[in-house]
């Protein structure tokens, strides 16, 4: 019997207070009706303490989604309730998409993981670290060797993101990222190969632009816009219907507003709103799409089920088994960033992989691939347990509130063998 069926009383009570929307098929999924029905309260306190202004969670298990619910509102002012059909900015949660167009285009035999990124695009066939001085007399010396694919889908390349930071390459970097999406894709990787890496690729790790360079590569090598590969090669195989870089009609609002988290509460913004016009030139591949969890959900299925959708082999197995295993060395491992999030992980291809369940502090096993979006989009695949899930909301920075790592916790809690 369906949830809502189940508890109607618990959820018309729920729903008069925090306006959610939303359904769930527990029993088949393998996940408990009194485990699942502590995530609405979850959420109500973060939006009732002025936390968030609404969230969407999903939780799927064996292909099933048990769980599919929004509570709270899409846009404070108007108090309109969200939807769990929300179009949302996923920013970062386009990485392990953009990861996966790389692994189909080795897959097709069009790239290999270890060719160096000069191979596709020749602008990076130089390349320098920054061995002192400043931004504007940089000391440079000789990497040790060119970066490659893999060093980009790692984050090990040598690349920075610019406001992450505090370094003279990083000032470098806010400089062209200030061109925000005035420039094509390619020119924007080639304006980031002009600048110094921070270290000869494969020595450290370092969250960076290097999917954006992944999207030119792309382009590149298949000989067709970003946005173009990606709808041929993964959205419409899928049937991701409502994932895309720009504002289409159809997401009219669709959107809600986002938020950023002020001193005094949350304040809504339209800082990012020009990346998503029709005429922006600029398609990121770290951080560019929208997406709707159900969509999203289609995505990280086909990941569990080693890259089949439905009958649709969309990866190869051995892809995808390298997609969510831990590429760095021990050396590099776990990793010690709060970019990442949760202590323990390495990094595979695209996201965090769990390599330490004890350092987590979190459930899970050993094997979890999982990251974020800037906005606070988080999602997580166990293998082990055959779980997806993911909890959206709308907030800048995305890491403003521990909701994620409360969330996981109650997802397990639900979880019936």
């Amino acid at each position: 019997m369906r949830y809502r069926l189940l508890l109607a009383g618990l959820a018309l009570a729920i729903a008069a207070a925090c306006r959610r929307e939303g359904s769930s098929g527990v029993g088949a999924a393998g996940l408990s009706a009194d485990g699942l029905a502590r995530i609405a309260p979850l959420l109500q306190r973060y939006v009732d303490s002025g936390q968030i202004a609404g969230a969407v969670a999903l939780v799927a298990r064996g292909g099933t989604i048990g769980h599919l619910e929004a509570v709270g509102y899409q846009d404070l002012g108007s108090k309109t309730p969200l939807r769990t059909d929300q179009v949302f900015r996923i920013f970062s949660m386009t990485k392990p998409i953009v990861a996966a167009g790389i692994l189909r285009l080795a897959d097709q035999g069009k790239l290999g993981l270890d060719d160096p990124v000069a191979k596709y695009l020749p602008a990076f066939g130089t390349a320098r670290v920054f061995d002192g001085g400043s931004a504007s007399a940089p000391v440079l010396r000789t990497a040790d060797r060119l970066p490659t694919i893999s060093d980009l889908l790692t984050h090990t390349a040598g690349l920075s993101y610019g406001f992450f930071g505090n370094t003279p390459v990083d000032s470098m970097y806010n400089r062209v990222t200030a061109l925000g999406s005035r420039i094509s894709t390619v020119a924007f990787a080639d304006s980031i190969a002009a600048l110094p890496l921070l270290f000869s690729p494969g020595t450290r790790w370092n969250y960076s632009l290097a999917t954006d360079v992944l999207g030119a590569v792309i382009e590149a090598a298949s000989g067709r816009p970003l946005d173009r590969f990606l709808a041929d090669e993964l959205f419409e195989p899928l049937g991701m219907k409502e994932t895309a870089f720009r504002r289409q009609p159809w997401m009219t609002g669709r959107i809600p507003t986002l938020y950023l988290a002020g001193p005094a509460g949350l304040v809504a913004s339209t800082e990012f709103d020009d990346q998503y016009e029709p005429s922006a030139q600029y398609l990121s591949g770290g951080g560019g799409l929208l997406s709707t969890p159900s969509d999203y959900f289609r995505f990280t299925q086909m990941l569990l089920n080693g890259g089949e959708f439905e009958g649709r082999r969309i990866l190869g197995r051995e892809s995808v088994e390298r997609m969510m295993r831990n590429q760095l060395p021990p050396a590099l491992t776990p990793l010690n960033d709060p970019i990442v999030g949760h202590e323990g992980y390495g990094h595979g291809l695209g996201g965090a992989v769990l390599v330490d369940s004890a350092k987590s502090g979190l459930p899970g096993s050993p094997g979890i691939y999982r990251w974020w979006g800037y906005a606070g989009t988080f999602f997580w695949i166990d293998p082990k347990a055959g779980l997806v899930a993911m909890v959206w909301t709308q907030l800048v920075p995305g890491r403003a509130n521990p909701l994620e790592h409360d969330f996981q916790r109650v997802v397990y809690s639900a979880l019936e063998n």
